[in-house]
């Protein structure tokens, strides 16, 4: 798995190769802004509204992944891009990074 702040501040991230990494989910603030070319295969994903972000890239980026949910049971071997579940969830806002605290 990847600590929550692994990608911070990593803003031109294009090509990501993931797969076969038993990866479940993907951290909050991954870069898919401009991410061209994402390979997530061969991973145990957990379908809850943390990968919607990863559904909305798929969706409109038409890949051909037909990557599946394999948790929860009642999503195993649906395809992340359909899942419905993740259809529901509300989609991370960008927020302003202004008068960040350190």
């Amino acid at each position: 798995q990847f600590a929550d702040n692994t990608f911070a501040g990593v803003t031109m991230l294009k090509t990501a190769r993931l797969e076969n990494n038993r990866l479940t989910q993907l951290p909050r603030n991954f870069p898919f802004d401009k991410m061209e070319t994402l390979t997530i295969s061969q991973n145990p994903w957990h379908c809850n509204c943390q990968l919607a972000p990863l559904r909305k890239w798929l969706k409109s980026n038409r890949t051909r992944a037909e990557d599946t949910c394999s948790t929860p049971a009642q999503y195993r071997g649906q395809p992340i891009r359909d899942t419905p579940a993740l259809r529901s969830c509300k989609l991370p806002t960008k927020r302003s990074r202004k008068g960040s605290r350190h």
